[in-house]
């Protein structure tokens, strides 16, 4: 069976137009469990612009993805959705002993939240070694 559209059947605009430059998004969304304050410390990047968090993950995933997840901190009940940016990426079987998995940039929607884990770090001994370096 054989469809037959005619140039009146077609769209041209939409199908010249060019695509979204929209991340592509395809991995569903990731969960972080930072059940205590050293992991909140080793997950953070505040060197990145916004804040960022390191998610581990054995998915593959591009640079400038965009990636849902759900952020359960500490003693709190209810996770706390974010999205973010795909800005780091260790590899499966990474050297040194760390971990695969993905930083992302807080998207500026969520910025209550850099605040938030910024408030729950206040205080912390900036000598401690990070996992994510």
């Amino acid at each position: 069976m054989a469809i037959i559209l005619s140039n009146n059947d077609l769209n041209v605009e939409s199908i010249s137009s060019p695509l979204p430059t929209r991340p592509r998004m395809s991995h569903g969304i990731l969960t972080l469990v930072l059940p205590e304050k050293q992991n909140l410390y080793d997950a953070y990047m505040p060197f990145v612009k916004g804040g960022g968090l390191f998610i581990e993950t054995n998915r593959d995933f591009h640079l400038g993805e965009e990636v849902f997840a759900l952020l359960q901190l500490m003693d709190e009940v209810d996770k706390t959705p974010i999205t973010g940016k795909v800005i780091w990426m260790t590899p499966k079987s990474p050297q040194n002993g760390k971990k695969q998995g993905v930083g992302i940039q807080i998207s500026s929607e969520d910025q209550s939240l850099t605040k938030k884990i910024e408030t729950y770090l206040a205080g912390v001994d900036a000598g401690i070694q990070t996992q994510t370096l």
